[in-house]
């Protein structure tokens, strides 16, 4: 079972807060190096195939529109991991892709990033 926690405030501003529990069978937590000047090093994130991963977070010690990833290196434009990302539910994580194998960062930063990815995930497929 992961726990997933969310609030956001404006200062001077409203609060929004959300809070839910989401079954998984199995969780992967992942720490990598990406070094500086580096393009398109791989990641795996889980074995699985389409609708297994249930939840996803990816943080950074530093964050950039110059620090990328790509899900399972498709085409198209690069996700900048300019802030903390949570999907949380199938909904979420479908945005990044059913079934992310792995994340391809690109980081052209002047320093390195320690990324930080948790998985949560089924670990057997459906019938």
């Amino acid at each position: 079972m992961v726990k997933l926690s969310v609030s956001a405030t404006v200062s001077g501003g409203p609060e929004i807060s959300a809070s839910r529990a989401i079954a998984v069978d199995a969780y992967d937590s992942i720490k990598v190096v990406v070094d500086a000047a580096v393009a398109d090093l791989e990641v795996e994130v889980q074995p699985g195939g389409s609708g297994q991963v249930k939840f996803i977070s990816i943080t950074s010690t530093v964050y950039g529109s110059d620090l990328t990833y790509r899900v399972n290196n498709a085409a198209g434009a690069p996700v900048a991991l300019d802030a903390p990302q949570v999907f949380g539910g199938e909904g979420a994580v479908g945005l990044l892709d059913p079934a992310p194998a792995s994340l391809f960062f690109s980081n052209s930063m002047d320093r390195d990033a320690t990324v930080q990815i948790f998985v949560g995930r089924d670990a057997t497929p459906s019938p």
